[in-house]
């Protein structure tokens, strides 16, 4: 009987052909290595591979850059008293859309404390269908007080760049909510005279922060600028007016930049007066106050000269 299954001494690709599952005994080393390869150049590259490029939906409200406006100073119009016990509808309507512009967002739209900024904020915003548990508690006089002064434990923010005149528009639609205590006289005489309401409010000028920040460091620059020629001054100067000074002077910088910096400093008796109250503190060594009157009169026209 002869053997069906025979050894073969040569291969025979033509036989591989019509049965290829026979080819995959000759690839499969080749496949390892290939896999073996892939999966090291992915662990090392996990990082890179792996990293997410979707661009964040939610802008970073820290890149936002944001500053007040430029204002030029004025008086807030006083306020007619009567329209808190008999609002006009007039009072009313512009109540109602200036509660709408700054309050529904956090206080929802009929004061249910369900605005659309309410799942962010903790504590919760007020639902001013209830009338327990106010910080500065419901009646018309605290009321002003809230929205005049905000309550920063709450995230309350204040409304003082509000006219008082719209502030209490919006008092008279909040409490539309509900029945909210009674405006009795003494609460709007209490509130006017901590506020001015009848009178008026002066309100300053008003320049953006960065502005500020330009000013002071101009300004200070300045200063640092004449501290440092005159401290050079100082140093190379041979008479006895400087070396007097170099033998008083704790900081000659300190010295220099308080002077400048004080206006008032202009009057030699006030900064001789102001010297010896606090000597360290202006930049000179504790027995300075024993000068004589003609050595502070040589000194203070020696450091007023540096300067200039």
């Amino acid at each position: 009987m002869e053997r069906k299954n025979k050894i073969e001494d040569e291969i025979s690709f033509s036989e591989l052909l019509k049965n290829p599952i026979r080819l995959f005994g000759w690839i499969y080393p080749y496949i390892l290595v290939l896999m073996i390869v892939v999966g090291i150049f992915y662990v090392k590259n996990l990082t890179n591979l792996t990293y997410n490029a979707q661009p964040v939906g939610i802008v970073d409200s820290t890149l936002i850059k944001k500053d007040i406006p430029m204002k030029k100073g004025g008086i807030m119009p006083a306020v007619d008293l009567t329209l808190i016990k008999s609002p006009t509808p007039e009072f009313l309507e512009k109540g109602k859309e200036l509660y709408k512009a700054n309050c529904s967002s956090c206080h929802g739209e009929n004061g249910m404390g369900d605005g659309a900024a309410s799942a962010g904020l903790n504590p919760k915003p007020r639902n001013f269908h209830i009338l327990d548990g106010w910080t500065n508690g419901p009646t018309f006089d605290m009321m002003y007080k809230t929205l005049q002064e905000g309550i920063i434990k709450n995230g309350m923010a204040a409304y003082e760049y509000l006219s008082p005149q719209d502030r209490l528009a919006m008092i008279e639609h909040i409490r539309s909510f509900a029945k909210y205590p009674e405006i009795i006289e003494e609460q709007i005489v209490s509130t006017d005279q901590t506020y001015n309401l009848s009178q008026g409010i002066v309100l300053a000028n008003q320049i953006p922060v960065k502005k500020a920040e330009e000013l002071i460091l101009s300004e200070n620059s300045e200063i640092l600028a004449k501290t440092d020629n005159a401290i050079k001054i100082v140093a190379n100067d041979t008479t006895k007016t400087a070396k007097m000074l170099r033998e008083y002077a704790n900081n000659l910088k300190k010295v220099f930049s308080s002077y400048s910096a004080n206006k008032s400093f202009s009057d030699m008796n006030y900064y001789i007066e102001e010297v010896t109250k606090s000597p360290i503190g202006l930049g000179f060594k504790g027995r300075v106050v024993n000068l004589s009157n003609e050595e502070w009169q040589l000194m203070y026209g020696y450091i007023k000269n540096a300067l200039n």
